[in-house]
């Protein structure tokens, strides 16, 4: 026997899934947050789009020496084909990158 029609509607999301999503404008920073930490630490995994971007060196300079937010977001827009690309609150933001934050690159 199959099971009730409700309870194969409500399968719980896999979050994990979700964050995998392609989202260049959070692994650009992800970058950067771990460049200036100035700590060991593994890089992130980043998507085919972003890798795409990264491989001309001249690509990866514009986007570390980006000067805020702003100017990254111009920088991935260009750099990414002109894709959209999600924005999040300031305050997730701050919370998710100490760093960036700390040096106002998030203002």
């Amino acid at each position: 026997m199959s099971k009730p029609l409700n309870e194969e509607l409500f399968i719980p999301l896999n979050l994990d899934l979700i964050d995998r999503k392609n989202e260049v404008l959070l692994q650009a920073l992800d970058l950067l947050e771990i460049l200036k930490s100035n700590k060991d630490e593994k890089m992130v995994r980043i998507s085919s789009d972003l890798a795409v971007i990264l491989e001309n060196e001249e690509n990866f300079e514009k986007i570390t020496q980006a000067k805020n937010l702003d100017e990254l977001l111009e920088i991935l827009i260009l750099l990414n084909d002109n894709k959209m690309i999600k924005i999040y609150e300031n305050s997730y933001l701050e919370e998710r990158f100490p760093n960036l934050a700390a040096d106002e690159f998030l203002k």
